[in-house]
């Protein structure tokens, strides 16, 4: 049976890291580096669902797409928003769902071996039932160089499409990541009934290198650098966002999209009325002001464990070190992932913490003092563990009250969590994670190796196999 996602759509009628700047609600032009999207490596229930039968085939219903014959006469509604918008088309044969007459369009530049493309794919199914008529969503192709099977998935889409079969083809290589190559595609389109002479001669041919290779330099002229990226009517959004960020902005222009039919939009004009006042050339994102982007995952940095509170393995094959804060949820999130990986490589791992509470988190340093304290007095790992589950808990009285639950001599306590070497020693730690360009937390080094956010545990796991196994980054030099 297949996923409850698009496929079930289309017959009805989606780990993170603190930083010291807070983001908005809508994250819009996400660092690539941000573990909910992947960089490109290439620089700079709906009512309807149709598709063409074949590729010369124009659909019975849609929006207008020509952004060229629409007035201006309702162009200061849109511009009112003051939302920065690109100018991002899409033609008859891009494959889509949804809506005949959207008030909402989403383009999506995605890649089906991308595993934050997938989670966005499955937050946008959901959306798309939720908004129903309102709200159409649009492929357009980005596989990255840096996915051995990426663009021949992406054209085994658009071959599928060209047969009536996107959305079923579409949702099996998102369930199939891992295990996509020419003979279990060529399997799966032949369980879909497809032409199997013509989907191979499509697989071969050149129309399809062609629609991809267009894909692929519009996402640069819009200045999408990694996968996901999608535009909302045209404003811009990296990463898997969560459904609540993605409905809030939606919410946001389908308000806009009625008052247009309100001041006598046709439904079927709306999409192009938002194209024809959106940016053709959108500038590219101003650079970054932060000395540091985070550490260079492309290589093996030199981490001093020395004094560092430490558990596990007495001689590990791989050692994690977290620096982490606190009074991070993404930090909170990475308790449960560090468990499973211990039980997971018992005898072989080791687990270290340094210190890295953020500015924007001004609790987290009482946190940060109440688990040197315990550590004193022999109870870290159980003071570090409490501190994470009950994140709201900061007050003296509170941490106090974690002490006593730990057995803890409380006057002791009280002296070591005043002592004045306690916060030198935090700041000792910031410095350390700091030396190893963090600015972010949760950050971890396995055996050195960077991998930032709270992290799926077979992405852990995957370094970790690789470090067992002697691959890697090559030996940094010592500090």
């Amino acid at each position: 049976m297949r996923g409850p996602t698009w496929l079930a759509l289309s017959f009805l009628a989606g780990s993170l890291a603190c930083r010291p700047q807070p983001s908005a609600a809508l994250v819009l032009d996400r660092d690539p580096a941000d573990p909910q999207v992947e960089p490109s490596g290439l620089g700079d229930a709906p009512t309807v669902f149709v598709e063409p039968a074949t590729r010369s085939t124009t659909r019975e219903v849609g929006p207008e797409l020509d952004w060229t014959k629409v007035d201006d006469r309702l162009a200061g509604l849109i511009q009112a928003t003051g939302q920065d918008r690109s100018r991002v088309p899409y033609d008859d044969d891009h494959p889509w769902v949804g809506a005949s007459a959207p008030m909402v369009t989403i383009v999506v530049f995605s890649d089906y071996q991308c595993p934050y493309c997938k989670k966005l794919d499955d937050t946008l199914a959901a959306l798309q039932v939720q908004y129903g008529n309102d709200l159409r969503i649009v492929w357009r192709q980005m596989p990255l160089p840096m996915h051995a099977q990426a663009r021949l998935a992406a054209k085994a889409a658009l071959a599928a499409h060209a047969q009536g079969a996107f959305v079923p083809m579409h949702e099996w290589l998102f369930a199939n990541q891992r295990n996509l190559s020419t003979e279990t595609i060529e399997n799966e389109a032949a369980q879909l009934g497809l032409d199997l002479v013509r989907f191979r001669a499509d697989l071969g041919g050149d129309w399809l290198e062609n629609r991809i290779k267009s894909d692929e330099d519009f996402a640069k002229h819009v200045h999408v650098t990694g996968t996901p990226g999608f535009f909302i009517n045209g404003r811009k959004v990296s990463g898997a966002q969560p459904a609540e960020t993605i409905s809030a902005t939606i919410d946001e222009e389908l308000q806009l999209g009625r008052e247009l039919v309100a001041a006598g939009s046709g439904s079927l004009e709306v999409w192009a009325r938002i194209l024809a006042v959106s940016d053709p050339d959108p500038a590219a994102p101003a650079p970054k002001t932060t000395t540091s982007s985070g550490p260079d995952s492309s290589k093996r940095y030199a981490v001093d464990l020395k004094g560092v509170a430490h558990r596990g393995a007495k001689k590990p094959k791989v050692e994690i070190l977290m620096c982490g804060d606190f009074d991070c949820p993404f930090s909170a999130k990475s308790v449960a992932t560090l468990a499973q990986l211990e039980k997971d490589n018992k005898g072989k791992l080791g687990v270290a913490y340094r210190h890295f509470p953020l500015p924007m988190h001004p609790k987290a340093r009482a946190a940060h003092r109440a688990a040197i304290a315990a550590e004193r007095q022999g109870q870290f790992w159980a003071m570090w563990e409490l501190l994470y589950t009950n994140q709201q808990a900061r007050s003296p009285a509170e941490l106090e009250g974690f002490a006593s639950q730990l057995g803890l001599d409380l006057d002791q306590f009280r002296k070591d969590i005043a002592d004045p070497d306690v916060d030198a020693q935090i700041e000792a730690d910031i410095s350390a994670c700091k030396a190893l360009d963090t600015n972010a937390t949760p950050t971890f080094f396995l055996n050195g190796r960077p991998l930032l956010g709270a992290q799926a545990i077979e992405k852990f796991q995957a370094l970790i196999d690789e470090e067992k196994a002697g691959k890697g980054p090559p030996a940094a030099a010592k500090p």
